[in-house]
């Protein structure tokens, strides 16, 4: 299930990156893709980066695309059954630059005490 989910998941980046320009989206990953047991459903884990707040406006384009991404994924990906992609956000990657952010935080707070206390 490793290999058909990597191999799910290039092709739709590749896929995904023809079809929706940057320009109007943002860069869009594919962070993560997990394709059922029985093949029949793949969860679609992306990533979009570069246009403020037009996250949910991406995922409504893509799933308003999913047919065209499955038949075309159902021609460079041969498995028993083309399963029916399910896009989701993933918010890991604005996770980490939060938390990179409130470390930076925190740092230069930290700094500011140690300035102090050596004056």
């Amino acid at each position: 299930m490793k290999r058909v989910n990597e191999q799910v998941k290039r092709e739709l980046s590749l896929l995904i990156r023809e079809r929706m320009p940057v320009e109007d989206h943002g860069v869009i990953s594919v962070t993560g893709v997990d394709v059922s047991k029985d093949l029949r459903t793949a969860n679609v884990y992306v990533s979009i980066v570069g246009v403020a707040n037009q996250e949910e406006r991406a995922i409504h384009d893509l799933a308003k695309i999913r047919g065209g991404l499955q038949h075309d994924l159902a021609r460079k990906v041969i498995m028993k059954y083309t399963p029916h992609l399910v896009f989701k956000h993933d918010r890991g990657l604005e996770r980490g630059q939060h938390v990179t952010h409130l470390l930076d935080e925190l740092d230069q707070q930290s700094g500011t005490r140690h300035q102090k206390a050596s004056e």
